[in-house]
């Protein structure tokens, strides 16, 4: 759950006046600080913004410590940085990583999360428009670079987690090592690659390029993006330490959110990017972009949501990535609020300082205003995790479920039709040409389109029925109870309801139709996305058919 950040900050300003009071009592002697290493996930830009501000407004070396801040991209022999690696092999103290920790701990490795930095990840699939898909379904035999098995020493769990539940045969994928340069993407070396949100489409915009992003949360995989970490043996024996550093971490991390432009400047002063396209223009936007996958507003920065690491196992235990895990050791789980710790270090620095009055006056405003922060805080609570739901289980644009809230209707829906044996039905369906909708309209009037779609096939629906928002312009609607001849009804009338439907705009009436796929539970299916399989087949065969049609069966097309 979200801290009592207002009691917090109020006792980090009391405890910053202190220090100013009593610096010259109370700084640490340069022999005193202890060097510990950092290694980061990647090349130095704003994605690693909160260490830098921890280190240049020295809050490190209040907790003792003088940092040694390393980049995560290649090495001298231009082979890939393993974070996980060199932490666990005491080669760095601390290291940023991602989900895929989860997976070195099921095999025994001893990591140890001290806190989530991105509640949700960055990483996408690319490609670009000219290259004509926008599924990883589509792939085909097109030539790919991205992180699977036997390529790459780095794994990928969203990548490969994203390609089963795509119902891809890696073995049978023109696959190469990414180079992770953007250039491969657009000299057609490569037609799809991975990438971070927060900068790889800004590029290829700048390049003149159309990107495409495919997103593993299309496919149910949603997992948090870059996470702190250390050793199980650093934790176990100086667990203080490491709380002392997590702390200014995080602290760090505040500030950068909060003063962009400052701590934008000072990555390009004291730490070399990339290459010079990395600038500060660039930096202003990716700390834009990492705003909205830490979302500081909702959740306090840092936090360990047990559930959600549940959730990110068992996406893991479904494709066979792991045999079992045990959470218990690998969440680390801060002292309660650091409220006592706060207040030590305050009483110390009053103390050493000969303050005394200042420690009073420190109290008495706390108590003060304690009762009326935890007045707030039900209320607050209620609203984020109202808010957090929401994000989590409905599409941003339409309001309807999402793919990920989609899937696990699909699962359930399944279990329970075969137990009771009754009969299932999926429709799929998408809008046709869609691309030029945009293209002639604009993204806007596209947006329009596609919540008007909602609204219109909502009608068609009953409340037990499962609508969701697949990806893009495709579309998923579970019918449960339903069998098939009555799912091709449903499929009729959602058909005909668009096709008579016009969305208003500035250049006039936008006329649309859809491609409709219908497919019922059979008892040859093994597993849920059977199900899909045939349902996304059917939906292409009445593309194929010319479009403004649904397709149920092998002889059952009906178009306009």
């Amino acid at each position: 759950m979200p801290s009592l950040l207002g009691h917090r900050s109020l006792l980090r300003w009391l405890l910053s006046s202190a220090l100013l009071i009593t610096a010259p009592l109370v700084a640490a002697d340069e022999s005193d600080l202890e060097h510990v290493t950092l290694q980061l996930a990647w090349y130095h830009q704003f994605q690693s913004a909160g260490y830098y501000a921890a280190k240049h407004q020295g809050y490190f070396r209040e907790a003792g410590f003088e940092v040694e801040l390393r980049h995560g991209g290649h090495d001298d022999y231009g082979r890939p940085i393993d974070p996980v690696e060199d932490v666990v092999f005491g080669r760095a103290d601390f290291g940023v990583s991602r989900s895929d920790l989860l997976l070195y701990h099921s095999q025994g490795l001893p990591v140890v999360i001290l806190a989530n930095i991105m509640q949700r990840s960055p990483l996408v699939f690319l490609t670009l428009e000219e290259y004509g898909f926008s599924r990883l379904e589509d792939i085909g035999e097109r030539p790919i670079s991205v992180t699977l098995p036997d390529v790459d020493a780095r794994l990928s769990a969203e990548t490969l987690a994203s390609f089963h539940r795509a119902g891809l045969d890696l073995e049978q994928l023109n696959n190469q090592a990414p180079s992770w340069e953007l250039e491969d993407l657009l000299n057609g070396t490569t037609q799809l690659m991975p990438g971070y949100l927060t900068d790889a489409p800004y590029f290829l915009e700048a390049f003149g390029a159309d990107p495409v992003t495919i997103s593993p949360e299309s496919y149910g995989i949603d997992f948090y993006g870059d996470l702190l970490f250390t050793r199980a043996a650093l934790l176990e024996d100086r667990p203080e330490r490491v709380e002392a550093f997590r702390d200014a971490a995080l602290r760090g991390w505040a500030y950068a959110l909060d003063n962009v432009e400052e701590v934008a400047e000072l990555i390009t002063q004291y730490y070399p990017t990339r290459n010079a396209r990395y600038d500060i223009h660039f930096l202003r936007h990716e700390a834009n972009k990492l705003r909205s996958l830490m979302q500081p507003e909702l959740i306090e920065i840092g936090y360990i949501n047990p559930s959600r690491w549940e959730a990110i196992a068992e996406v893991y235990l479904e494709l066979g990535m792991i045999e079992g895990y045990d959470l218990e050791g690998f969440l680390y789980q801060p002292p309660a609020d650091n409220r006592g710790a706060d207040l030590q270090r305050l009483m110390h620095v009053a103390l050493g300082g000969g303050t005394l009055l200042l420690l009073v006056i420190a109290l008495a405003s706390y108590l003060l205003m304690i009762n009326r922060q935890l007045r707030r805080e039900v209320t607050r609570r209620h609203k984020a995790e109202e808010a957090l739901r929401e994000l989590a289980e409905k599409d941003g644009l339409t309001g309807i479920d999402n793919r990920r809230l989609f899937e696990e209707h699909l699962q359930q829906c399944f279990a329970h039709a075969r137990r009771h044996k009754q009969p299932l039905t999926l429709i799929m369906f998408d809008v046709d040409h869609f691309k030029q909708v945009n293209d002639s309209h604009g993204h806007l009037a596209g947006d329009r389109v596609l919540i008007e779609i909602t609204q219109i096939t909502q009608q068609e629906l009953r409340t037990e029925d499962h609508f969701a928002r697949y990806g893009g312009e495709e579309f998923a609607v579970l019918l449960p109870g339903t069998d098939h001849a009555k799912g091709l009804l449903v499929a009729e009338r959602i058909w005909q309801a668009n096709r008579n439907h016009q969305v208003a705009s500035d250049a006039g009436p936008i006329c649309y139709s859809l491609s409709l796929g219908v497919a019922s539970l059979d008892e040859r299916d093994r597993s849920p996305h059977d199900l899909v399989r045939r349902a996304d087949e059917r939906l292409y065969q009445a593309k194929h058919q010319g479009r403004d049609c649904y397709f149920g069966a092998a002889n059952h097309l009906v178009s306009k």
